[in-house]
């Protein structure tokens, strides 16, 4: 296995991609939280979080900037 793979499940990719724009975000636990919603494997979770600049870059598609918005009226304030 090399230390950058391309991974051949999307929709995993797509969903570490969205985790890493929420990590930049809002942190480490939302990034957690939102990858175990969307079922990414707890090694992946694990690798990704405690080395997030070994992830290969983003694709054009995945690049494209979300709107993140607050995650409870709390967050408004």
């Amino acid at each position: 296995m090399t230390e950058r793979q391309r991974r051949a499940d999307k929709a995993t990719a797509d969903a570490v991609a969205r985790a890493m724009n929420i990590l930049s975000v809002r942190g480490a636990g939302l990034a957690r939280h939102y990858m175990e919603y969307k079922r990414v494997a707890g090694t992946v979770i694990a690798r990704t979080l405690a080395e997030p600049g070994l992830r290969r870059r983003p694709s054009a598609g995945q690049a494209v900037t979300e709107a993140i918005t607050p995650s409870s009226a709390q967050d408004n304030s």
